[in-house]
């Protein structure tokens, strides 16, 4: 049986859903409700560096959060990204130089050093930046996908069925 103000309740219920589902509607590029931001212009040596070999800096001084879980112990840590850019579609995460931590270029020295950041981002490629030279380098990695599939070494099944088959067929034929 409906009360009084039942129909008001559903009426505002409505509303709300309404509300919220027109929030998620983007309209002209920006969504309603939100003014839309002007890209701030990052300034500093490595962004100008950057901007001079064509790439565009979107953020800074990123700071990704670490939690590491063993049995029952919790260990938190984080990474640090110095800068985020892009060139055309293509992102790129930007590592600085530093003296305290050399870039040894060796294939393990270089896995070591930039595999944290492609897997924690994946971006298209990752740019050591070294200050001090003025260059900018493009790293490149390519890791292959992998899958782990329980092989069967039990392949009589297989090659019997096939003789079923062949014999079943002979038959049919004469």
């Amino acid at each position: 049986m409906a009360k009084p103000g039942d129909t008001l309740v559903l009426f505002l219920l409505i509303g709300v859903i309404l509300y919220f589902i027109i929030r998620q509607i983007p309209l002209s590029g920006a969504k309603w409700g939100k003014k839309e931001e002007e890209p701030v212009q990052i300034k500093g040596e490595v962004p100008d560096l950057l901007r001079a070999h064509g790439f565009e800096v979107m953020h800074s001084k990123e700071r990704v959060p670490l939690v590491f879980g063993v049995d029952d112990a919790v260990y938190e840590s984080r990474v640090f990204i110095d800068y985020i850019a892009r060139r055309e579609d293509e992102l790129y995460v930007v590592v600085v130089a530093r003296d305290r931590k050399p870039l040894r270029m060796s294939g393990a020295g270089l896995r070591d050093f930039f595999l944290p950041y492609y897997l924690l981002v994946q971006p298209d490629g990752i740019l050591y930046v070294d200050k001090e030279k003025k260059t900018v380098k493009v790293v490149h990695l390519e890791i292959p996908e992998l899958t782990f599939s329980k092989k069967s070494r039990r392949k009589w099944p297989l090659y019997a069925t096939a003789v079923v088959l062949l014999l079943f067929i002979i038959w049919l034929v004469q």
